[in-house]
């Protein structure tokens, strides 16, 4: 059997919710020459289910019944891949249908990039109009310490680049952040300018929080750990000082009902040609048939 060029990932856990979407989002692209990884780490949902009712022979899926967190999975999807180029996505979110062809054209005009990104947009609803945040890949060491080099889940890299830098298994909500730290000025990163990723944040979910002060506790740790080299002590410290700041102003928010306002502030109101790229992933989501799979498919907020 002929290796496809490319192999996408889906890592889940108990996203019963939302996974059929992503999995629709996939069967919804222009580019084809691909495997479908879904990977399950320890579902008890029925998420394990909806992977399993998929009958495509380019779809795996691979469980062994155990909570081991998304760097580990991560790096179980390099040993597992058969294709040359690997894109991820995380399995709340949805793409544009022309995403993969798009970022695997840039990888090919630009043979010396490891990996390509995208700008992402935040779809909250039908009532909310979408935001875009913008990542542009960091010219200094600070700037990849603070921000990274691309949105992680829009990721499409060369699988030979994955294997030579693993994920730091220890770091489930900063693996990519220790990534880009550690292979800045080693490898270069490229970013397509415009949203072709959709992400449909959840913050009223109970772990939404949690996760966030989780995340910030270990920026803190990657701080420490690589910030005297990017940035400097005092660069250090300021950083430091903003993740304290930022974990404060979000607990004083989840109080009083404001996560979503503070979420809102992460991007730029759309433009109307980025409003119809979102349309235009919801939509094509929606249609995409997926053999085995229910037909129930809402593609909106979840």
């Amino acid at each position: 059997m002929t290796a496809p060029r490319l192999t996408i990932a889906i890592p889940f856990v108990d996203e019963a919710d939302v996974l059929a979407d992503a999995i629709r989002s996939v069967f919804a692209q222009t580019f084809t020459d691909w495997e479908l990884l879904l990977v399950d780490d320890g579902s008890t949902d029925g998420s394990l289910e909806i992977a399993k009712s998929v009958r495509d022979p380019r779809v795996r899926v691979v469980s062994d019944g155990r909570r081991r967190r998304l760097p580990a999975r991560l790096n179980q999807v390099i040993s597992e891949a058969r294709g040359e180029l690997v894109a991820r996505m995380d399995a709340d979110d949805i793409m544009h249908p022309t995403r993969l062809t798009r970022e695997i054209a840039m990888l090919d005009a630009q043979p010396d990039a490891a990996a390509v990104g995208t700008f992402v947009a935040y779809y909250l609803g039908d009532a909310d109009p979408p935001l875009v945040g913008e990542t542009w890949v960091p010219s200094t060491g600070r700037g990849a310490l603070l921000q990274g080099a691309v949105p992680h889940a829009t990721m499409v890299s060369r699988r030979a680049f994955s294997a030579r830098f693993p994920y730091d298994e220890t770091l489930d909500r900063a693996e990519d952040r220790d990534l880009f730290c550690r292979t800045f000025g080693l490898v270069r990163f490229a970013v397509i300018p415009e949203p072709l990723y959709v992400i449909r944040p959840r913050t009223h979910a109970t772990a939404f929080l949690p996760n966030y002060m989780k995340s910030m506790e270990q920026n803190r740790l990657l701080y420490w750990r690589h910030g005297p080299r990017l940035a400097g002590l005092r660069g250090t410290a300021s950083a430091v000082l903003g993740s304290y700041a930022r974990q404060a102003v979000y607990r004083v928010a989840s109080r009083v009902g404001l996560v979503d306002t503070l979420v809102r502030r992460r991007g730029r109101l759309a433009t109307a040609s980025e409003s119809r790229l979102v349309t235009e992933a919801i939509e094509a989501t929606a249609a995409a048939h997926v053999p085995g799979l229910s037909e129930r498919a809402s593609a909106r907020a979840p």
